[in-house]
């Protein structure tokens, strides 16, 4: 879940909680209000009833149908029942319909608000009339539907503002969050090696801030990483000059002692018959460690500095390469496949090639238990930018991720293309063998 929606959450959880506080107060509000209402119109009635009474005295003519009279008006004052009996009849009975008619407001509202049924009961006494039994019975009904109306648009109105204010709410979130997407997308980059780019200034002021320590820490990785390129180049560069020093002094030393040893026991072997049968067996073994010190020799040469690379250029250096791996191989056979290839190639790039390349057949004589392995180099132009292209791989049974060691030298081959600014992949699986992908710039 993302941050933007865990957050519009919380929000939307406040006011929620919000609207439930309201509620509970508009409500409760309400039922104080008719609780009031009901109170205020019943002492109402009673002053009047006291008034009528009081003023009754004082009349001429049919007093007592006065009186009445002025007792049967108070049934007009709102949210009342008033009953009015003499000792032998209902003067004024209770409008029964309106006592037992419902509400407009909903029933949960009704039985939220509406007060305790009560009932006020007097007896009248004056000297002109008999006694009158006076019932007062308060109907919160009426009160209760404007309470309903005032507190349905109170309720309407904040949910109106909750909804538009969480859609607000989450519309600015996720403009003030869309920088972080930057920053995330920066940091993949970083993770992928792409130490160059920077992050744009924001408007908030703390993702500013790490808008700007971010682009020091990509500054730093930077010069770091070209520091450390540049002595893995130069580390590179010293090996292959002690690999060059190394071939040379076999050549020159021990390749030439060993071909005098050689010559040395070939014209011994070439004495006369009586000779020869003193000394035939030292010549024999003689000759033989010659050659096998000579062939370690050569190896050894090849593997350290093949000098084809020197004279003959990157093409011809694999093509050797290859045909002699394939000559000293029976169940594994290596098809090798260029393709516009220059000549020149920068000194270190054509020794990377070779050494990955070397490295790779290696590994796949060890592990991979292929038949045919393909060496794949090609040169491609994308939007006026030059590419090697190399691809290694084999029909064999694949590596596991939790068999892949450094000994394999994946680690090497990734940090001489990455010298070069290249990208290095690979895969692996058992029905597609292992396969190596590179991809480097032509001149570096």
């Amino acid at each position: 879940m993302s941050l933007r929606i865990r957050l519009n959450i919380i929000i939307t959880t406040l006011l929620l909680i919000l609207f439930l506080c309201s509620s509970f107060y508009t409500i409760t509000n309400a039922k104080r209000s008719v609780r009031s209402e009901l109170e205020s119109s019943t002492q109402l009635a009673l002053q009047l009833i006291q008034a009528a009474s009081a003023s009754s005295v004082l009349d001429t003519g049919d007093q007592n149908l006065n009186f009445l009279r002025k007792l049967a008006e108070l049934k007009t004052i709102r949210h009342l029942h008033i009953e009015l009996r003499s000792p032998t009849d209902i003067l004024i009975p209770t409008d029964e319909d309106s006592l037992f008619r419902e509400s407009d407001a909903p029933w949960w509202f009704v039985s939220l608000v509406r007060p305790p049924a009560t009932e006020i009961r007097r007896w009248l006494y004056t000297p002109v009339t008999k006694p009158v039994d006076v019932l007062i019975k308060p109907d919160p009904l009426d009160e209760i539907h404007e309470s309903w109306i005032e507190t349905r648009n109170v309720l309407i109105f904040i949910s109106i503002f909750i909804i538009l204010a969480n859609f607000f709410i989450y519309v600015l979130i996720g403009i003030y969050l869309a920088p972080i997407e930057k920053i995330l997308d920066g940091l993949s980059d970083i993770r992928k090696g792409h130490y160059k780019m920077e992050l744009p200034q924001f408007s908030l002021p703390e993702l500013n801030r790490i808008s700007s320590q971010f682009n020091h820490m990509t500054k730093v990785l930077f010069e770091t990483n070209e520091r450390n390129k540049f002595l893995r180049q130069r580390l590179l560069q010293i090996q292959e000059e002690e690999r060059r020093l190394l071939s040379r002094e076999l050549h020159d030393e021990l390749g030439q002692t060993i071909t005098a040893i050689k010559a040395v026991a070939v014209s011994i072997s070439n004495k006369t018959a009586l000779e020869k049968r003193f000394i035939n067996s030292s010549v024999k073994t003689i000759v033989n460690y010659s050659d096998h010190m000579y062939k370690v020799a050569k190896n050894m040469m090849q593997r350290l500095r093949p000098s084809i690379l020197d004279e003959f250029g990157l093409i011809k250096a694999l093509q050797n390469m290859v045909d002699e791996w394939n000559d000293n191989q029976d169940k594994i056979f290596c098809d090798f496949r260029f393709s516009n290839i220059p000549d020149n190639l920068s000194e270190s790039l054509k020794i990377s090639l070779y050494r990955i390349i070397q490295e790779s057949l290696t590994n796949a004589l060890k592990y991979s238990k292929a038949t045919k392995i393909i060496v794949k180099v090609i040169r491609t132009d994308h939007d006026d930018m030059k590419n090697i292209e190399l691809e290694i791989y084999d029909d064999g049974i694949g590596i596991g991720d939790a068999n892949i060691k450094p000994g394999l030298g994946l680690l090497g081959m990734k940090e001489r293309v990455e010298m070069h600014n290249g990208v290095f992949e690979f895969s692996s699986s058992q029905s597609d063998g292992f396969r190596i992908s590179i991809v480097v710039p032509a001149d570096n």
